[in-house]
């Protein structure tokens, strides 16, 4: 089997941009992947192309970790980690494992060690607004609720410092955090002790102010502390880990098992959170979770992408041992869940997904008619 050609696709889905790759083999075998990204597609998806070319076409797609190695590695001035280098390396890596589970008729967990679970926790994101009352968000928590999940993130930080003329950011004075804290207060209240709350800080803060929000915040008994500061000093995080009861989880903006290291050896995380779309993909998010499970840690992928990266994402987490709970879009548009012939997203029940063993490779295949309009490249 030999990869004849690589179809790139770029739309927009509601605030996200997605960038998805469809390798197609002289067998008439498909494969997809999705890299994540939002800003900069046109160049990762210049990227993938470029990378196809380079390293995929004319050869057997099944050989995933010999190709991995190829393109970081003679990426040269991309080993180290980037956005757009690992993104587009994640979105081909999709699609060659997709490529050969669909080969061999098995699920693409199948081909990483098998289930080590029947069902994957989810935790919803993308439910609430960007500002606004406590009692709003406490509406529509308790939604979330009925629709069966235990457990929802949100950031509750946004649009108040701008409210009396602060830059919002980095700094938020005792008004601000009070606010906040009203917020994670009335989401508590409505939606009652047992389900999770995953405090969701994307990184705006410095030390000072991300352990004062975090010990503010302690009485709420949150699942994770996501992001309190940016993930680019795993020195200054362990500050923020070790004066803040709440587990402290980082990873979206950390690049390959050597990007998590440093974390990893400075404690300044309990929680891993890699993002199979931007990591390294399905065979480097295996290695940053066995690197997890050397220090005796959980991971809980990110993931704010398509319904491409959503199934990739559940293979890994159907054969990880050291799974704790995978994000989840389930609010988006028709149009968003329509890339796919059949969008996990959808399929989600009672807080949980269970892991589907009736299709191989990822699961999913290209709507091509639906996905002509997007179509912006084919490299052959």
């Amino acid at each position: 089997m030999k990869i004849t050609e690589a179809r790139l696709y770029l739309m927009r889905s509601n605030w996200r941009n997605l960038t998805i790759v469809q390798l197609r083999t002289d067998e008439g075998i498909t494969g997809v992947g999705e890299a994540g990204l939002h800003l900069g597609n046109r160049a990762v998806a210049s990227l993938i192309g470029e990378l196809a070319e380079r390293f995929l076409l004319g050869q057997d797609p099944r050989q995933v970790e010999r190709h991995w190695d190829r393109m970081y590695r003679e990426s040269f001035w991309g080993r180290g980690g980037g956005a757009t280098i690992l993104a587009a390396i994640s979105a081909l890596d999709e699609a060659l494992w997709d490529i050969t589970g669909k080969s061999l008729g098995i699920p693409a967990y199948a081909l990483l060690g098998g289930k080590a679970r029947d069902r994957i926790r989810l935790y919803a994101n993308g439910w609430y607004r960007t500002g606004g009352p406590p009692a709003d968000y406490a509406r529509d928590a308790e939604k979330v609720v009925r629709d069966g999940y235990t457990a929802l993130k949100f950031d509750p930080f946004v649009n108040i410092s701008a409210e009396h003329g602060a830059v919002p950011g980095k700094i938020m004075d005792r008004r601000d955090i009070e606010v906040a804290a009203q917020r994670v207060a009335a989401v508590r209240e409505a939606i009652g002790p047992d389900v999770d709350i995953l405090l969701e800080a994307h990184g705006w803060f410095e030390v000072n102010t991300a352990i004062e929000v975090g010990q503010r915040m302690e009485e709420y008994r949150c699942l994770v502390y996501e992001e309190p500061i940016e993930p680019t000093n795993p020195q200054a995080m362990a500050q923020v880990a070790a004066n803040v009861r709440i587990p402290v989880a980082t990873g979206e903006r950390l690049y390959t098992r050597w990007g998590f290291l440093p974390f990893l050896e400075h404690d300044a995380m309990r929680v891993l959170q890699p993002d199979i779309g931007n990591t390294g993909g399905m065979t480097e998010t295996r290695k940053i979770a066995a690197l997890a499970d050397t220090f005796h840690l959980a991971i809980a992928p990110h993931n704010c992408w398509g319904p491409v990266a959503t199934a990739a994402a559940v293979q890994v987490d159907a054969a990880t041992t050291n799974l704790l709970i995978q994000e989840w879009f389930p609010g988006e548009a028709d149009e968003h869940y329509l890339v796919v012939d059949r969008a996990y997203e959808r399929e989600a029940k009672d807080g949980y997904l269970a892991v589907p063993d009736d299709r191989a490779g990822l699961g999913v295949n290209l709507d091509e008619e639906r996905m002509a309009t997007y179509l912006s490249a084919t490299v052959k």
